[in-house]
């Protein structure tokens, strides 16, 4: 196609306005897959201008490359827009290869070329309405990203000058979707940082962080509410409910929260069913109070969940600020107080109010009551392993140690019902020695009986992990147990990262040094869990539950799971799949990349007898496949 003196002049004014357009449509903070719909209906009518073809469209790639979605598609002789629509690679194996091997992809005739003679069974083309086409290919940061193709419905020989603006036009749609590609991975990682996925309600960085800058603002004369919630029978209903059912009662109480307490009050969830509420007030408490159990009450509504209708109690405790607390961890903790001690009195529908006395008070009839120094000593305590598997062949490659109490009286007690006492007795640490003892010895006799490759993995406190014995300790457990560093995985939470950052990073690097791996557990839950990449030389994290769960049912979920994967992947670090429950989520994490899983769909945490039993019937050549896979 000749193009005259006037017509290059158009073209190059045209491209210029087209880059300047872009550059424009590319630095709104807003950009987002909603708003760019217009713009890119702009552009293809530009496109068409300056290529003089009479039909553009812009396709992006899937993240593997299988198919091609429509952005926008340019009718110019129908004076229409359409997009959504996708073609897959299967069913056009020649164009898909051809589009990511050529930059510039110029077909005279598309119904005899071998790259895109298969085109001809798509409805634009079994007519014989496009003769000719030139693509070119969207070049992202992670590569070959899409494609910008221009038809003709006349035969056309492409000319140098065509090629060139082809080019020049995919590289300009590149600037933007890489723009868009960086907004939505910013939101991402907003998204962890601040926000519980699950709920939608901010986590619990992001409501001490609004509170703390809030508490010093109030208006003279205002004061502030701490509630902490719980759910009545949470763990009975789930059992019930299921996980699924579960999950969307938490929901739908966080939904009512927001409704009934809305802005300037904050709402966070905790975990499981825990939730915690600031509100500021003016006035008499007694009037306060009295309009806080008649919301509460309104929570009691039944919920539809799984097609039931489930009526739910709570429990709340209140501290006053600045009355019983100044800051926002201590009015949390103060609430936390009165709702145990209201539950000592009642296990459903209880209520308290803040006494300071309570603190000396819960913690010496915990104290007395558990005598968790008594459990040590009388070696009342157990550990459970549960199997983690290798993703991609189902093989158990290591375990997890998790304690249990076996008390006397009580029966079987779970480490969130004395573990946060242990912490503030300061028993965590020779608990934490105990358990790191007990799993060294084990190692070595799973060792003996032929399991050679296994690892163990043992959970720090914050406490324990900086505690100046603990190197020592490690060395000498490994050395009575005649066993290597590297089968000891040592799993911390996020929140050591609040710690001394530089203490931190010391005793990770000496630890790595040592031999020993270390893992962070319940990645992604909190911003702290991002420190770890940027400073901390780890070896490993643990994708926590609550993304694994939205696995195949919330894009949004796996779209975070995604990201953390090929996260870890460039890092050099393994990643571990927490709760998985399903086949479905299994078959999705090995699609991903992802290196371990543990979770229900392979093993519950289980006593060592029956993991001994597993290895002699089931073990092979230091190799260990569970039965139910």
């Amino acid at each position: 196609m000749n193009r005259s003196h006037e017509d290059l002049n158009m073209i190059l004014e045209e491209l210029q306005k087209k880059q300047e357009f872009i550059f424009t449509q590319a630095k709104q903070t807003d950009l987002s897959r909603q708003s760019i719909a217009p713009v890119l209906e702009e552009l293809c009518i530009r496109i068409s201008k300056i290529m003089a073809c009479d039909r553009v469209s812009i396709w992006l790639f899937n993240d593997d490359r299988t198919s091609l979605t429509a952005q926008n598609i340019l009718h110019k002789n129908r004076f229409a827009h359409t997009s959504g629509e996708m073609i897959l690679a299967e069913e056009l194996p020649s164009y898909f290869e051809a589009v990511q091997q050529k930059r510039i992809l110029a077909i005279a005739d598309v119904s005899t070329d071998p790259a895109t003679k298969e085109l001809i069974q798509l409805p634009a083309y079994d007519d014989g309405e496009v003769k000719s086409l030139i693509d070119a290919s969207i070049i992202l940061s992670k590569g070959i990203g899409g494609v910008v193709c221009c038809e003709s419905t006349e035969p056309r020989t492409w000319t140098y000058l065509d090629r060139v603006l082809a080019a020049s036009i995919a590289d300009m749609l590149s600037f933007i979707f890489d723009r868009l590609e960086r907004i939505e991975v910013e939101e991402h990682v907003h998204q962890l940082a601040y926000t519980d996925l699950l709920t939608g309600l901010d986590n619990q960085y992001s409501f001490t962080e609004k509170v703390t800058n809030l508490l010093p603002v109030l208006e003279e004369g205002h004061r502030g509410l701490f509630i902490y919630l719980v759910m009545d029978q949470y763990t009975e209903v789930q059992s019930v409910l299921g996980p699924d059912g579960a999950d969307q009662m938490l929901k739908i109480t966080a939904n009512r929260l927001k409704t009934l307490f809305p802005y300037p009050a904050q709402t966070t969830r905790l975990a499981f069913d825990h939730f915690v509420i600031f509100t500021p007030f003016e006035g008499e408490l007694e009037c306060e109070m009295t309009r806080v159990e008649r919301l509460i009450n309104r929570l009691k509504r039944p919920m539809h969940v799984s097609g039931q209708e489930v009526y739910m109690t709570f429990s709340y405790g209140v501290s006053i600020y600045p009355e019983h607390a100044t800051n926002v961890k201590y009015g949390v903790q103060a609430a936390y107080m009165a709702l145990q001690s209201g539950k000592e009195a009642a296990n459903r529908k209880a209520w308290n109010l803040y006494n300071p006395d309570m603190h000396t008070f819960l913690k010496e009839t915990m104290l007395s009551e558990m005598n968790l120094r008594r459990g040590l000593d009388m070696n009342e305590f157990k550990l459970h392993y549960q199997p983690q598997v290798n993703c991609r062949t189902g093989e158990v490659s290591g375990f997890e140690a998790l304690i249990r109490w076996q008390h006397p009286e009580r029966g079987l007690i779970f480490p969130g019902d004395f573990i946060e006492l242990a912490e503030s007795t300061g028993l965590i640490t020779p608990i934490g020695e105990w358990v790191i003892k007990q799993a060294a010895g084990q190692i070595r006799e799973w060792n003996e009986q032929g399991l050679k490759n296994a690892t163990v993995s043992v959970n720090l406190s914050p406490r324990h992990f900086l505690h100046h014995n603990l190197p020592f300790y490690l060395d000498k457990c490994v050395k009575e147990a005649n066993i290597k560093p590297k089968s000891l995985v040592l799993e911390i939470t996020e929140n050591v990262a609040l710690e001394d950052t530089e203490a931190v990073a010391n005793r990770i690097n000496l630890l790595r040094e040592m031999g020993y791996s270390v893992s962070i557990d319940d990645f992604g839950k909190g911003y702290s869990a991002f420190i770890y990449l940027q400073h901390f030389p780890i070896q490993q994290i643990k994708i926590d539950r609550q993304f694994i769960n939205g696995l195949g049912n919330d894009p949004k979920s796996s779209g975070i799971v995604q990201t953390i994967i090929h996260l870890a992947e460039m890092l050099g670090l393994q990643t571990i799949g927490e709760g998985v429950e399903t086949k479905q989520q299994w078959d999705l994490l090995k699609q991903f990349g992802c290196s371990e899983l543990q979770g229900f769909y392979f093993s519950r945490p289980v006593p060592v007898d029956e993991i001994n039993e597993l290895i002699r019937k089931h073990g092979k050549g230091g190799k260990l496949l569970l039965p139910s896979l």
